[in-house]
């Protein structure tokens, strides 16, 4: 899966950045919450059109469907 935890100079702040497996372009979902939430993050993204798949046993994040057809033609 390709999102990591950015934390902030605050306690309880920081960012999700989502990262995609093909092109490496990235988007940072904030939180502030206290801690962070995965499943906002990925609701988030995926209402931009960015999928999430399980390939061989691993989730990768892929922000178009032509980053997904790439990698999977590129690594398959």
């Amino acid at each position: 899966m390709s999102k990591e935890i950015q934390w902030g100079v605050y306690h309880g702040e920081g960012n999700i950045v989502c990262t995609c497996d093909n092109c490496g372009y990235e988007h940072e979902v904030d939180f502030d919450g206290g801690a962070p939430d995965f499943r906002e993050a990925q609701a988030e993204i995926r209402s931009m059109g960015w999928q999430s798949i399980k390939i061989d046993g691993e989730w990768y994040d892929f922000c178009c469907e032509k980053c997904r057809n790439d990698y999977i033609k590129n690594n398959s």
